[in-house]
């Protein structure tokens, strides 16, 4: 199969963003593909105490310096992201995106009709995803192309 266009999504402070990028660039270069690489931030909602399940509740609680710092701590982000991709992967563009990672990411890829996504696995166990959910398995279910998954072992060999 020869791709066309590949997607890297890493979360920054993964200690695998570093092998998905190098992986994706690997296989982006064998077939002459564009790359892109993604990260998502999520939305402020998402990260306030839940007291209801009423979102319009948890906005009042929002205060100006909560946004802007917010808005500094996004752009931070952003220029990570440009720094990593800078170093790693000249050539590639990148996008931070707003809102959860597997729903964005797999929107995303969908729009730009992404043959591959490439995107990091920490393989838990079952307790440990049960508890702490798994990113990449939701990416999964939500990828409208083929999904490539990086571990700690593949990304050392890199």
């Amino acid at each position: 199969m020869k791709f066309n266009n590949v997607i890297a999504a890493i979360a920054l402070e993964d200690d695998l963003a570093e092998g998905v990028i190098k992986a994706a660039r690997s296989l982006a270069e064998k077939d002459g593909a564009s790359l892109e690489i993604l990260s998502a931030w999520p939305l402020l909602t998402a990260m306030l105490p839940v007291s209801s399940g009423d979102v319009a509740a948890n906005s009042a609680v929002m205060s100006e310096a909560m946004v802007q710092r917010n808005r500094e701590a996004r752009a931070q982000s952003e220029d990570k992201l440009k720094a990593l991709v800078a170093r790693l992967a000249p050539t590639a563009t990148f996008v931070l995106l707003d809102g959860e990672p597997a729903e964005v990411i797999g929107h995303y890829a969908k729009d730009k009709n992404a043959d591959l996504i490439v995107t990091g696995s920490h393989q838990r166990n079952f307790w440990g995803s049960l508890f702490q959910g798994s990113a990449s398995r939701d990416l999964i279910r939500e990828a409208p192309c083929a999904v490539f998954l990086v571990t700690k072992a593949y990304a050392a060999k890199l």
